[in-house]
C-alpha cells in the first residue's frame, strides 16, 4: 500500500492557494466599492454660494471631478465637453426606465409651458438618443441631449451616482454648486428650473 504523498514543509497546497486568491479578490472588490461609495457621498453635499455671488467657491469640485473622467457624446455621436466654458448648466442624469425621471420632466414641462431650456443637459444612461422621446413626451425643447460615450463610461457614471434622477448644478467656471440626488419636489425644482431657462445662474 502506497503512503499518501505529503507536501514539502513550508509549501502551500493548491486548494489553500486558491482560497487565498479568492479571499484577496473579494477584499479588493469590497474596498473598491467602498471607495466609490465614499467618493459619491462626499459629492452629495450642497457646496453653496456666498450670498450675493453666482458661482461656487474655489474649494468646490469641478464638473469633471464630480462626474468622473467619463466621455459623453451628443445626438450626432460626436464627443463633446461635459461643461461648456462660461455657461452655467444643470446636468440631469437620467434613464429611460426611471419613473422618477419622467415625473421630474413632467414637472419641468408644466413649469416651462413651451419655454426652451437651453441650460439643461439631459445625460441619459442608455445614450443621447434615448432622451429625445422623454423630452418630446413633455413638450420640452432647447435642452442638450448627451449620453455616455461607451459602456465603460456608463459603468463609471453609475458607480459614482447610484440612482436616477440626479441633478448637478454647474457654475460658469465649471465648478459644482449643488448636487441633488433623487426626485425634487416642485417647490425645489423651481430653483433648478430658473437656471435651466437662464433666469439665474445657480439654484
Amino acid at each position: 500500500m502506497t503512503a499518501p504523498t505529503r507536501a514539502p514543509r513550508g509549501s502551500i497546497s493548491l486548494s489553500t492557494l486558491a482560497l487565498v486568491l479568492v479571499a484577496l479578490g473579494c477584499t479588493l472588490l469590497v474596498a473598491r466599492r467602498a471607495t466609490a461609495e465614499k467618493d459619491a457621498r462626499n459629492l452629495l453635499v450642497d457646496h453653496g454660494v456666498v450670498a450675493g455671488t453666482d458661482t461656487a467657491p474655489a474649494a468646490a469640485p469641478t464638473a469633471d471631478e464630480a462626474i468622473g473622467s467619463i466621455k459623453v457624446t451628443a445626438l450626432n455621436g460626436k464627443r463633446i465637453p461635459l461643461h461648456t466654458k462660461g455657461e452655467p448648466a444643470i446636468l440631469m442624469i437620467s434613464s429611460r426606465t426611471c419613473s422618477w425621471c419622467k415625473r421630474a420632466l413632467k414637472d419641468l414641462g408644466v413649469m416651462a409651458a413651451g419655454r426652451p431650456l437651453p441650460r439643461l443637459k439631459l445625460l441619459t444612461l442608455e445614450g443621447a438618443g434615448e432622451g429625445v422621446a422623454m423630452l418630446a413626451q413633455e413638450q420640452l425643447t432647447g435642452a442638450q441631449l448627451i449620453g455616455p460615450a461607451g459602456g465603460r463610461d456608463r459603468q463609471r457614471l453609475t458607480e459614482r451616482y447610484r440612482g436616477t434622477p440626479t441633478f448637478v448644478a454647474i457654475d460658469r467656471n465649471g465648478r459644482v454648486v449643488r448636487t441633488l440626488p433623487g426626485y425634487p419636489i416642485p417647490d425645489e425644482m423651481q430653483h433648478w428650473y430658473a437656471v435651466m431657462v437662464g433666469d439665474q445662474d445657480v439654484p
